[in-house]
C-alpha cells in the first residue's frame, strides 16, 4: 500500500515538474498552481465524504497527497507569475515569508490529518480535518482575491 501511495505521490510531482532541490519547473506556474489547488479542493470534498461514510482509514492517502502539494505551494509562485489569470494577491510576493509559513502550516496540518486517520479515531480525524480547512482559510483570507 505504501509503495502505491509513494508511486502516486511521485507521479503527481512529476506531472507538476519538480527540479533539483524541489523547485517547480512547470512552464506555466499559474496553470500548475490552479490545477494543484483544484485537486486539493477535490481532496477536501473526498475526505468529507469519507468521514461521513465512516471510512477513516481511507483518509490517510488523500491527506498524504495534500501534504505533498503543500510542500510545493511556495515554488508555484515564482517572481513574475502575478500577471495573467490568477487570483493571487500581490501580497504573496511582498510578504513571501509569511506566505511560505502559511503553506508550511497547511502541509503540517495535512500530515497531522494523515496521522489522525492512521489512528482510526474518527473524532480526532474530523478535528484535524477542520484544522486543515482552517489553514486553507487563513491563507485565502490574506493571499487570494475573490
Amino acid at each position: 500500500m505504501l509503495t502505491r501511495v509513494t508511486l502516486a505521490a511521485t507521479a503527481a510531482l512529476l506531472l507538476v515538474g519538480v527540479g533539483v532541490g524541489g523547485t517547480a519547473m512547470a512552464q506555466d506556474p499559474i496553470k500548475a498552481r490552479k490545477d494543484g489547488f483544484e485537486s486539493n479542493k477535490k481532496a477536501m470534498a473526498e475526505i468529507k465524504d469519507l468521514l461521513g461514510s465512516d471510512k477513516v482509514a481511507q483518509v490517510g492517502p488523500v491527506a498524504q497527497r495534500m501534504s505533498a502539494f503543500g510542500a510545493l505551494i511556495p515554488t508555484l509562485f515564482p517572481a513574475g507569475s502575478d500577471k495573467g489569470d490568477t487570483k493571487a494577491k500581490a501580497d504573496i510576493w511582498a510578504n513571501n515569508a509569511d506566505f511560505a509559513a502559511k503553506a508550511q502550516a497547511f502541509e503540517t496540518a495535512a500530515k497531522g490529518l494523515e496521522a489522525a486517520a492512521a489512528s482510526g479515531d474518527k473524532a480526532a480525524t474530523a478535528k484535524q480535518f477542520a484544522a486543515v480547512g482552517g489553514t486553507c482559510k487563513s491563507c485565502h483570507e490574506s493571499y487570494r482575491a475573490d
